[in-house]
C-alpha cells in the first residue's frame, strides 16, 4: 500500500499526536459534509474539539491538512484489513470473498469519511491528489491479485482483472454512497451477503458456480434480501 506523507507537528508525543488528530478527524468529517468543505472554518473545527484554536494549530496548520489527515486516516484502515489476505491457504474463491467482506467492514465503519473523499478530493493540492489516488490503487491491486488468481486456477472466467476489482470496490462503496436509500430495506449484514454473491457469481465459471456458492457459503445458500416497498409515486 502507499505510504501517505506526513503532515508536520510541533508536539513530540506521538501518542498524543494520534489522539488529538484522531479527534479532528472526527469533528472535521461531520462539519465538512454538513456545511461543505469551504464553508466550514478552522474556528468552525476547534470549537467543536475538546481543544482551542491555538492547540488545533499544534496538530495541522490548513484545512487541507485536516482533509488529508481524513484520507491518511481512510488509507491506513484499509491496508490494515487487506495485507492478511492470502489465495493460497484458502482457495481464490474463499479468498477473493474474505478480502471483500473485510472491505466492505471498513466501508461500514467509515462511511462518512468514504463519502467525503467522493466529494472533496480535489480540494487537495495535486502530490496530496496522487498519494491518495495510488493508495486506492493498490486496493485495486490486491482485488486485481485475487481476481488473476481465480483465472489462473481455473476457477474463474476470462475477464479483465483490473476492471472487475473496480467493480468489487464500488460494489462495496454503494453502502456510504446509497447508505440513506439502501437502511431503508436492508441491514449492512444482508448488504454484504448480496454484493458478495453477485461479485461471486459474476466471476465464476458457471460449470462450477452453484457447487462453489454453496462449498463458499458453508455448506448453505445466500439469504435473500427482502423486496423494498415502492415509495415512490405510480410509473
Amino acid at each position: 500500500m502507499a505510504t501517505p506523507k506526513s503532515i508536520p507537528t510541533t508536539v513530540k508525543d506521538p501518542d498524543l499526536v494520534a489522539q488529538r488528530r484522531a479527534e479532528i478527524v472526527d469533528v472535521a468529517t461531520r462539519l465538512f459534509l454538513k456545511r461543505g468543505f469551504h464553508k466550514t472554518s478552522i474556528r468552525d473545527i476547534a470549537r467543536a474539539c475538546p481543544f482551542n484554536v491555538a492547540s488545533l494549530y499544534m496538530y495541522v496548520s490548513s484545512k487541507e491538512d485536516i482533509l488529508f489527515l481524513v484520507a491518511q486516516h481512510l488509507m491506513a484502515e484499509k491496508s490494515r484489513a487487506l495485507q492478511n489476505v492470502k489465495t493460497r491457504s484458502a482457495g481464490p474463491v474463499e479468498a477473493l470473498k474474505t478480502a471483500f467482506q473485510k472491505y466492505c467492514e471498513i466501508v461500514d465503519r467509515y462511511r462518512p469519511h468514504i463519502k467525503l473523499m467522493y466529494r472533496e478530493l480535489d480540494v487537495l493540492p495535486p502530490d496530496r491528489q496522487q498519494t491518495v489516488l495510488e493508495s486506492e490503487m493498490a486496493v485495486v491491486d490486491v482485488f486485481e491479485g485475487l481476481i488473476a488468481e481465480g483465472i489462473r486456477c481455473d476457477v474463474f472466467r476470462s475477464v479483465e482483472p483490473r476492471l472487475l476489482a473496480h467493480d468489487a470496490i464500488f460494489l462495496a462503496h454503494m453502502w456510504a454512497l446509497k447508505h440513506w436509500s439502501l437502511k431503508r430495506f436492508t441491514t449492512f449484514q444482508q448488504f454484504m451477503a448480496a454484493q458478495s454473491d453477485i461479485l461471486l457469481r459474476t466471476l465464476i465459471k458457471p460449470e462450477l458456480s452453484d457447487d462453489l456458492m454453496v462449498s463458499v457459503n458453508g455448506g448453505h445458500r445466500e439469504p435473500q434480501l427482502p423486496a423494498p416497498a415502492y415509495r415512490g409515486k405510480p410509473l
